[in-house]
């Protein structure tokens, strides 16, 4: 048991990597939004504080999920198992869901820029993603369950998302709700960009340099989901097919399966708010009016006193 311990370790240490760089991340993102009456009057933006909600729920699951993979079982009952999984799974749709409503939106402003998504379509999407995300992950998660995967691994417990008898339709549904309709949702859009792009007239240096950039971060959304979440699905379905066997290489995979879903909602924040353009004077002006205020008050005290 030497290996797998020392891997645990390094397993947990990556997590914990993951889960402060992502939280910093996400709380950075809070702080924008709490600051700038600009940002949450933004159609896109509402947007874009849907899907860091999202992230910053699945980060706040990390602990549970590295206790589990160290110690090689579910440290609590059934019923918080069943809650787990409901809000990993619940975490996971929200963010997935608000990243197809960020490309569509993106997508309906640069291609029809005179013509925008309404305040109030907006927030429809921002309620429908949320309302889709609890529906959906309910009943998906109604029969996950703490059990052993067989009978000769007594003391290896997992919370697992379902029970045998109806793995096949979770994993399928799973499959095709969070990631294939999502990734055609965003191929889509990001189709439409292109189109778009090679059919428009000249536009100026600037506008073409926008709309390119935008097309890349729709293309980085696809990119970096389908890299992100595929493995985990390749996982799952190998688990229920009775594939999957406690020995040192599927250890490995399960690892770099758990770090890649986790580090989506680390990318997401980084790749969408702080390296955007759009972003950096907000950031600028936030970190200027937090000096001055904390540089305010000592000026003002050594003026009174002279």
């Amino acid at each position: 048991m030497a290996f797998p311990n020392t891997y645990g370790l390094i397993f947990a240490c990556i997590c914990g990597i993951i889960l402060v760089i992502g939280l910093c991340a996400n709380l950075l993102v809070f702080s924008l939004f709490a600051k700038n009456n600009s940002l949450r009057k933004n159609r896109l933006d509402i947007l874009l504080l849907s899907m860091t909600l999202a992230d910053f729920l699945t980060l706040l699951l990390i602990p549970f999920t590295v206790h589990s993979a160290m110690s090689y079982s579910w440290p609590l009952g059934d019923t918080s198992c069943k809650v787990y999984q409901f809000l990993l799974a619940f975490s996971l749709a929200a963010s997935t869901y608000s990243l197809c409503a960020v490309s569509m939106t993106r997508a309906m402003i640069i291609t029809n820029p005179y013509q925008p998504p309404t305040m109030d379509l907006v927030i429809f999407m921002f309620v429908l993603v949320w309302a889709l995300s609890f529906f959906i992950s309910l009943p998906l998660r109604m029969f996950a369950t703490k059990k052993n995967l067989s009978p000769s691994l007594a003391n290896f417990t997992f919370c697992l998302p379902t029970i045998h008898e109806h793995h096949y339709q979770v994993v399928l549904s799973q499959f095709v709700l969070y990631y294939f309709i999502p990734m055609l949702v965003i191929a889509f859009n990001y189709a439409r960009l292109a189109v778009f792009l090679h059919k428009s007239p000249v536009m100026s240096m600037s506008s073409a340099r926008n709309t390119r950039r935008a097309s890349l971060m729709v293309f980085l959304a696809a990119a970096t989901f389908s890299m992100c979440w595929l493995p985990g699905y390749v996982l799952e379905l190998c688990v229920y097919l009775g594939q999957y066997h406690h020995g040192q290489a599927w250890e490995i995979f399960y690892f770099i399966c758990t770090v890649l879903q986790y580090l989506h909602p680390c990318i997401n924040p980084v790749v969408y708010v702080l390296l955007s353009k759009r972003y950096r004077h907000q950031r600028v002006t936030c970190f200027f009016n937090c000096n001055r205020n904390r540089v305010q008050p000592q000026v003002v005290s050594i003026t009174d006193s002279l």
